[in-house]
């Protein structure tokens, strides 16, 4: 028997406990937060996950862990592409990380995956009885009842560290010397972004880690008044109020179709607003595939393709006077004049999409230019 809802009516605890009791076989889809995620379920035990959020892909958390570098895993993906193999395998192959390690960093890669679900504000969800994924993966066999113990206690935890770091556009700074050795490996690789300039956003970001990692890490800086917040900054002001009359639904499809000709990518901003709305309502999934038509045209007229080699145009001086998105950074500090836009669409805990956005933006302003290929042209 399937089963649909939303999170804010039936608990994500609750959830599980009913697949597990059961003794269920099927596939759990949790759609929130802009996110998508599968977890599924073999006769009552968890058996695999899945996720759309490219920082829970298996390369980027072994990255946000310090198990790779972020060369390795360009290194990986690019004979992934080639050959087809499993990245996990790959990995082992090129001595990255050790066989023994992959099953134990592939069941902490799930449980995490999950354990960020409990945060979520909404989210609506869905399970589809006896379905399993047509590809092979690797079983993992994960006891729903501890799961659950450590997704609430997270939860708690989420809320205590909300009250020290309202929101991710703060601005951490160290201002007293930190016990290193009392820290975990993941978060000493945290501490040099720190540095009193970078939101928690843009830390997640450049270090492949959720916020709920960073945020931790900070509040903990907080309480012992070893670290500071500064004024937030690049807040995304609010949308302008509904008018009367009609859905919201409407109000964003009708406001995205009057730029969809002029402004592909404002148009696609407000109908994936339209789709988390109601993802049940076709027009906004069709709208969104129209807007991706229209940015990608636009990106084929620019020029802007994965083989370009970008390289910046303008001092770095001048680089750091301007304002970029957290997105944005994380494109800027890996433009080496070296690598191209596919290999750091590789690294990047993006959507390709957003990453030739990015890019096609950063040309338009100046900030980038392409490098001239070998050979002149």
């Amino acid at each position: 028997m399937g089963i649909t809802g939303n999170l804010k009516t039936m608990q994500l605890g609750e959830l599980f406990q009913w697949l597990s009791l059961g003794s269920k076989t099927g596939t759990l889809l949790i759609n929130g937060h802009g996110i998508e995620k599968r977890i599924y379920f073999q006769e009552g035990r968890i058996a695999s996950t899945s996720s759309s959020d490219q920082r829970e892909y298996l390369g980027h958390f072994l990255v946000s862990n310090g198990f790779i570098t972020e060369d390795e895993l360009k290194m990986a993906m690019e004979v992934q592409e080639e050959s087809q193999i499993l990245l996990g395998k790959i990995l082992v192959m090129i001595n990255a990380i050790a066989e023994s390690d992959l099953l134990r960093l592939m069941r902490k890669k799930a449980e995490e995956s999950i354990y960020d679900v409990f945060l979520w504000t909404e989210g609506n969800f869905e399970f589809v009885d006896g379905e399993m994924p047509d590809q092979k993966m690797v079983p993992l066999s994960l006891d729903v009842t501890g799961i659950v113990m450590e997704g609430m206690r997270r939860y708690d935890e989420w809320q205590l560290i909300r009250q020290r770091v309202p929101d991710s556009s703060v601005v951490p700074d160290i201002i007293r010397p930190l016990d290193i050795e009392k820290l975990g490996d993941r978060e000493k690789l945290i501490i040099p972004y720190l540095d009193g300039q970078r939101t928690i956003e843009e830390i997640a970001l450049q270090t492949h880690n959720a916020e709920f990692v960073v945020s931790k890490l900070v509040a903990e800086g907080l309480r012992t008044s070893s670290m500071r917040l500064t004024e937030a900054r690049n807040r995304v002001p609010s949308s302008a109020p509904m008018p009367a009359g009609g859905s919201e639904v409407d109000h964003f499809l009708q406001r995205g179709r009057a730029l969809l000709k002029d402004d592909p990518h404002g148009a696609y901003r407000l109908f994936k607003v339209a789709y988390e709305l109601d993802q049940g309502d076709g027009r906004t999934a069709d709208a969104l595939r129209e807007a991706e038509r229209g940015i990608k045209a636009a990106l084929d007229k620019d020029g802007v393709s994965g083989e370009r080699v970008p390289e910046l145009a303008i001092a770095m001086q001048a680089l750091t006077k301007r304002s970029f998105t957290p997105h944005e950074g994380f494109v800027l500090s890996r433009i080496n004049g070296q690598w191209d836009v596919k290999s750091i669409m590789k690294i990047s805990p993006m959507k390709e999409l957003e990453v030739l956005v990015i890019f096609q933006k950063l040309l338009k302003d100046g900030v980038i230019r392409w490098k001239p290929k070998a050979g002149g042209g």
